[in-house]
């Protein structure tokens, strides 16, 4: 049981409450000020026990505590903010990164501010944050060799997903998942086996479909190039590209989508088309979004850890902005694991 004073919460002369100052807080937390101070700040000196670090965070949220933050900046030349640049907001799987990122940043006494680049070019929303004087930016699944230098010259950036030499960042391993995907769709007895993916120049993609090819390429199972379906990563994207799929004149028995929106997608077609999924055709997604879980049948897909990797692109950003050691966070890639539903199934026999 914490040691908290009974003189914890705060009120103005009238019994009104007042705003919550760093020493109210130390008085919840029963720590000293400059704890409480040290904590807040994300001072990365101060060696303070986990223990009375969680308590002082903890002590802060049942407050409302809001440090000011124009005058710690002042103080620490910094703007206490941080971007993160996303493809698309609308995609649930980005929109767990950014949860992520958010937890970790805010817990940290950082604001966030978000940019889509679905409409207007990264380069360009990264120009804008720095004009806002961010203090480092977290560029998620954004092609970061395609942008131009002068939009991240002297900045502090973080990618996610799309390693390169000149940034650090993290990643999942994107290879390990088409790999995962294979291997089930193999084990269950498929040999006609198809991919369906963006044409875009996404790190993540291009290794997703590398693991699953080379996948079958181990088990002697060639894939070939009608079976390599280029749709956009959407729900949109993979409807066409399944309905693409089943006018061949001998569609595959199982399908690998580069990410669960397509999918989703492509039960959509199957759907439509009359195809039973997964007696008639199996499908396995990627990504593990919520939706997959509710969708009838359940899909079957590969878990990547979104929220976790927006947790650790922001913490190697404020290790970065600290000039701390950041290699224990930028080395392996987070794990993905296989998550077997409702919509894979062994191949169906086919007549001679």
């Amino acid at each position: 049981m914490s040691n908290r004073s009974k003189d914890s919460d705060p009120q103005g002369p009238s019994g009104g409450r007042r705003r919550v100052t760093g020493h109210d807080v130390a008085a919840h937390a029963g720590v000293s000020q400059s704890t409480v101070s040290l904590v807040l700040s994300g001072n990365p000196k101060a060696r303070i026990a986990d223990e009375t670090r969680e308590r002082v965070i903890e002590a802060a949220r049942e407050l409302g505590y809001r440090p000011n933050l124009l005058a710690r900046g002042l103080v620490q030349r910094r703007s206490f903010a941080l971007g993160i640049v996303v493809p698309e907001l609308d995609n649930p799987f980005f929109t767990e990164v950014v949860s992520g990122a958010e937890r970790v940043a805010g817990e940290a006494g950082y604001g966030v501010l978000l940019a889509d680049s679905g409409q207007i070019p990264a380069a360009e929303h990264v120009m804008r944050l720095r004009e806002r004087q961010v203090d480092g930016v977290i560029l998620a699944g954004v092609p970061v060799e395609t942008m131009p230098d002068e939009a991240l010259a002297d900045a502090n950036v973080v990618v996610v997903d799309e390693p390169t030499g000149r940034y650090p960042g993290v990643a999942s391993d994107a290879t390990g998942a088409g790999r995962k995907a294979a291997e089930h769709l193999l084990s269950l007895g498929h040999r006609s086996l198809a991919f369906m993916g963006p044409a875009d120049p996404s790190y993540t993609f291009r290794m997703r479909e590398r693991g699953f090819v080379q996948a079958l390429r181990e088990a002697g199972c060639a894939i070939t190039s009608p079976l390599l379906r280029r749709a956009p990563a959407s729900v949109a994207g993979g409807d066409r590209a399944m309905a693409a799929l089943l006018a061949l004149e001998v569609p595959p028995t199982g399908l690998f989508c580069a990410n669960d929106l397509m999918a989703l997608g492509a039960l959509k077609a199957c759907a439509a088309a009359g195809v039973r999924v997964p007696s008639e055709l199996s499908i396995v997604g990627c990504d593990d979004i919520e939706m997959a879980r509710y969708v009838t049948p359940e899909l079957t897909t590969v878990m990547v850890p979104a929220r976790g990797l927006g947790a650790r692109a922001a913490r190697l950003l404020l290790l970065t902005l600290d000039g701390r050691d950041t290699g224990a966070l930028s080395g392996k890639p987070l794990e993905v694991e296989f998550v077997s539903r409702q919509t894979t199934a062994p191949p169906p026999r086919r007549e001679p």
